[in-house]
Protein backbone atom coordinates (compact mmCIF):
# COMPACT_ATOMS: atom_id res chain seq x y z
CA UNK A 1 0.00 0.00 0.00
CA UNK A 2 3.30 2.45 0.79
CA UNK A 3 4.30 1.99 -3.41
CA UNK A 4 0.69 2.62 -3.90
CA UNK A 5 0.73 5.98 -1.80
CA UNK A 6 3.73 7.31 -3.09
CA UNK A 7 2.68 6.45 -6.64
CA UNK A 8 -0.74 8.49 -6.33
CA UNK A 9 0.95 11.32 -4.37
CA UNK A 10 3.19 12.55 -7.71
CA UNK A 11 0.33 12.57 -9.77
CA UNK A 12 -1.81 16.09 -10.78
CA UNK A 13 -4.43 17.28 -7.87
CA UNK A 14 -7.62 18.93 -9.54
CA UNK A 15 -9.74 20.57 -7.15
CA UNK A 16 -13.72 21.82 -8.25
CA UNK A 17 -12.43 25.17 -7.29
CA UNK A 18 -9.81 25.21 -10.21
CA UNK A 19 -12.57 25.19 -12.95
CA UNK A 20 -15.17 26.97 -10.94
CA UNK A 21 -16.79 30.20 -12.80
CA UNK A 22 -18.39 31.63 -9.43
CA UNK A 23 -14.36 31.70 -7.64
CA UNK A 24 -12.11 33.94 -8.77
CA UNK A 25 -8.58 33.98 -9.58
CA UNK A 26 -7.77 34.73 -5.54
CA UNK A 27 -10.08 32.13 -4.63
CA UNK A 28 -8.39 29.37 -6.86
CA UNK A 29 -9.99 29.65 -10.14
CA UNK A 30 -6.91 28.47 -12.32
CA UNK A 31 -8.18 28.51 -16.06
CA UNK A 32 -10.20 31.58 -17.65
CA UNK A 33 -13.93 32.46 -16.55
CA UNK A 34 -15.49 32.13 -19.97
CA UNK A 35 -14.03 28.76 -20.02
CA UNK A 36 -14.79 27.68 -16.82
CA UNK A 37 -18.61 25.59 -15.55
CA UNK A 38 -20.62 26.68 -12.83
CA UNK A 39 -19.69 24.56 -9.56
CA UNK A 40 -18.27 21.73 -10.75
CA UNK A 41 -18.12 18.89 -8.41
CA UNK A 42 -15.01 16.38 -8.11
CA UNK A 43 -17.41 13.10 -8.92
CA UNK A 44 -18.15 15.52 -12.07
CA UNK A 45 -14.20 15.48 -12.98
CA UNK A 46 -14.13 12.40 -11.97
CA UNK A 47 -16.30 11.08 -14.88
CA UNK A 48 -14.80 13.22 -17.54
CA UNK A 49 -11.07 11.84 -16.85
CA UNK A 50 -12.54 8.38 -16.36
CA UNK A 51 -13.72 8.90 -19.98
CA UNK A 52 -10.03 9.64 -21.53
CA UNK A 53 -9.17 6.45 -19.90
CA UNK A 54 -6.51 7.95 -17.63
CA UNK A 55 -5.50 6.92 -14.63
CA UNK A 56 -7.04 8.66 -11.47
CA UNK A 57 -8.19 8.28 -8.02
CA UNK A 58 -11.46 10.32 -6.52
CA UNK A 59 -10.17 11.35 -3.20
CA UNK A 60 -13.83 12.67 -1.25
CA UNK A 61 -12.76 13.78 1.66
CA UNK A 62 -9.87 16.22 0.68
CA UNK A 63 -10.57 19.78 1.34
CA UNK A 64 -9.06 22.78 -0.86
CA UNK A 65 -7.34 25.00 1.56
CA UNK A 66 -8.66 28.51 0.17
CA UNK A 67 -12.06 27.28 0.68
CA UNK A 68 -13.86 29.35 3.35
CA UNK A 69 -17.20 27.84 3.83
CA UNK A 70 -16.79 23.68 4.79
CA UNK A 71 -19.83 22.55 2.63
CA UNK A 72 -20.16 19.36 1.85
CA UNK A 73 -20.47 20.25 -2.32
CA UNK A 74 -16.75 21.69 -1.94
CA UNK A 75 -15.36 18.61 -0.70
CA UNK A 76 -13.25 16.11 -2.66
CA UNK A 77 -10.60 16.42 -5.18
CA UNK A 78 -9.15 13.91 -8.38
CA UNK A 79 -5.49 13.16 -8.89
CA UNK A 80 -4.80 11.79 -11.87
CA UNK A 81 -1.67 10.27 -13.87
CA UNK A 82 -0.89 12.39 -16.95
CA UNK A 83 2.86 11.06 -17.64
CA UNK A 84 4.54 7.98 -17.16
CA UNK A 85 7.64 7.37 -14.32
CA UNK A 86 9.99 8.57 -17.34
CA UNK A 87 7.57 11.97 -18.18
CA UNK A 88 5.98 10.93 -21.60
CA UNK A 89 1.95 11.40 -21.82
CA UNK A 90 -0.42 9.13 -21.43
CA UNK A 91 -2.92 10.66 -23.55
CA UNK A 92 -2.49 11.25 -26.98
CA UNK A 93 -4.17 15.33 -26.67
CA UNK A 94 -3.98 16.19 -22.94
CA UNK A 95 -0.37 16.30 -21.61
CA UNK A 96 -0.62 19.01 -19.44
CA UNK A 97 -2.56 19.96 -16.24
CA UNK A 98 -3.87 22.70 -17.79
CA UNK A 99 -5.63 21.06 -20.72
CA UNK A 100 -6.95 18.59 -18.52
CA UNK A 101 -8.51 21.45 -16.51
CA UNK A 102 -9.95 23.50 -19.52
CA UNK A 103 -11.47 20.20 -21.08
CA UNK A 104 -12.79 18.68 -17.84
CA UNK A 105 -14.80 22.43 -17.68
CA UNK A 106 -15.91 21.69 -21.82
CA UNK A 107 -17.00 18.17 -20.77
CA UNK A 108 -18.61 18.56 -17.69
CA UNK A 109 -22.18 20.77 -18.73
CA UNK A 110 -22.22 17.61 -21.39
CA UNK A 111 -22.74 15.18 -18.79
CA UNK A 112 -26.32 13.59 -18.40
CA UNK A 113 -26.29 14.66 -14.76
CA UNK A 114 -26.05 18.41 -15.65
CA UNK A 115 -28.45 18.23 -18.35
CA UNK A 116 -31.43 17.55 -15.61
CA UNK A 117 -30.29 20.05 -13.02
CA UNK A 118 -31.71 22.95 -14.70
CA UNK A 119 -35.18 21.78 -14.29
CA UNK A 120 -34.34 21.76 -10.12
CA UNK A 121 -32.67 25.78 -10.03
CA UNK A 122 -36.33 27.34 -9.44
CA UNK A 123 -36.81 28.81 -6.43
CA UNK A 124 -39.42 27.34 -4.26
CA UNK A 125 -40.79 30.67 -2.57
CA UNK A 126 -40.85 32.62 -5.71
CA UNK A 127 -44.76 32.44 -5.96
CA UNK A 128 -45.26 33.48 -2.31
CA UNK A 129 -45.35 37.00 -3.47
CA UNK A 130 -49.03 37.71 -3.07
CA UNK A 131 -49.26 35.96 0.27
CA UNK A 132 -51.04 38.54 2.62
CA UNK A 133 -48.88 39.93 5.50
CA UNK A 134 -50.29 39.27 8.81
CA UNK A 135 -50.94 41.84 11.36
CA UNK A 136 -50.27 44.62 8.68
CA UNK A 137 -52.71 46.94 6.92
Amino acid sequence: KQWYQRRVRAWNCIYPAYINSNRSIERGRRIPKEKAVDNPTYQEIGDVVRSLGLNHELQPTKHYCRELDRERWQLGRVKVQLCDGEGAPLHETIHTKRQLMEYCAAMIPKLKTRSSKPADNQQPGASGKNKKKKGRK
